[in-house]
């Protein structure tokens, strides 16, 4: 009888005690990133050797609900979990101009980082925020399942320092394209609140004027914003998890990677000189081998088309600039036309 309830209780408990752990990762983007977001997807779950079950939070402002569905339907057929949630950014910006930045690099639903803590559900307790510019060469639960220790978040160190204005950090300068976060100890601290807080206090900093060189303000303003409110709360996480990859570089041995992150302006879409470098071979082997390698052409066919037409618009701008000369009388008018011939026929 002893030896039958010890047999009951292992067959009921065993489903218990083998239940997969489930990792909540989550993206902020808008209808321009669905796809490179399915790839990070599909990177994270052919890398998943702990069988863990994953849960992406895709907060979104503009996806349309075709992209939505298209989503949805992927990460169900990997037996995954996805929820969206709908963002307006206009609740961070509220008329102030805030996403009028320099280098355009900045999309307003980057912001949304800053508010996860309060866009989760209270019974999700943790979260690994990613941009979606990234790849997963390894499996993430060891770095989902990171001690924080005191640490309200847990971030890599950008790949070169700050050049925050104004500002010292206590324990360096970090990269906000991927944040473990706390968020019982966000919430504790109401980081959503001290985030937006300091922004409006300090708006002039956050808001680029075109052509004002001069003007002191943040390069990179959720970045800025993020280091500078957590300052001190920041455990620094091994470069690996956010190995940064740019110009034929990067941080580590891109073979020693958990994530590669593929910043600057130029991404392995825009399909920009990727050639010989190890980084960007491995994110389009990772799209070849997934259910969306038919949209390779077709992106490489719109980089094509979008080339072409900043071509002929320079052209045309430089031809409007000629005339106009012309109709003025310029002396420089006759020698231009030469240039401007040579220009076309090129």
């Amino acid at each position: 009888m002893k030896k039958f309830l010890i047999l009951l209780c292992i067959i009921f408990l065993s489903p218990v005690f083998s239940a997969a752990q489930q990792i909540n990762v989550a993206f902020t983007i808008d209808n321009n990133f669905p796809m490179f977001t399915m790839l990070l997807m599909e990177s994270i779950l052919n890398n998943n050797d702990s069988n863990s079950d994953y849960k992406f939070w895709v907060v979104e402002n503009n996806v349309s609900d075709k992209n939505k569905k298209k989503m949805e339907k992927y990460v169900k057929s990997r037996n995954q979990q996805i929820e969206f949630i709908h963002f307006d950014t206009k609740d961070i910006d509220q008329g102030t101009n805030f996403f009028t930045f320099s280098a355009g690099a900045i999309t307003p639903i980057a912001m949304a980082r800053i508010m996860l803590p309060n866009l989760m559900p209270k019974d999700v307790h943790r979260v690994l925020y990613l941009d979606s510019d990234m790849l997963a060469t390894t499996d993430i639960s060891e770095l989902y399942n990171t001690d924080l220790g005191k640490y309200t978040v847990g971030m890599v160190r950008n790949t070169v320092p700050s050049d925050v204005l104004l500002y010292n950090f206590k324990n360096g300068y970090h990269n906000s394209g991927l944040i473990l976060m706390d968020l019982d100890k966000c919430r504790k601290e109401n980081s959503p609140k001290q985030m937006m807080d300091y922004l409006y206090s300090h708006r002039k900093l956050f808001i680029y004027v075109p052509g004002d060189h001069l003007k002191e303000y943040y390069k990179y303003p959720d970045q800025d914003l993020i280091n500078i409110v957590w300052d001190g709360k920041i455990k620094t996480l091994e470069k690996r998890w956010n190995n940064q990859a740019i110009r034929g570089s990067s941080m580590v041995n891109v073979l020693k990677s958990g994530i590669i992150h593929y910043i600057g302006s130029s991404k392995p879409w825009d399909f920009d000189g990727w050639n010989g470098f190890l980084y960007m071979e491995l994110y389009f082997e990772n799209w070849r081998n997934s259910p969306f390698k038919g949209y390779i052409k077709y992106y490489f066919a719109k980089k094509f088309v979008n080339d072409y037409k900043k071509m002929v618009r320079k052209k045309i701008d430089r031809y409007k600039i000629f005339f106009k000369k012309v109709r003025k009388g310029s002396d420089e008018s006759v020698a231009e036309l030469f240039y401007i011939e040579d220009f076309f026929i090129k």
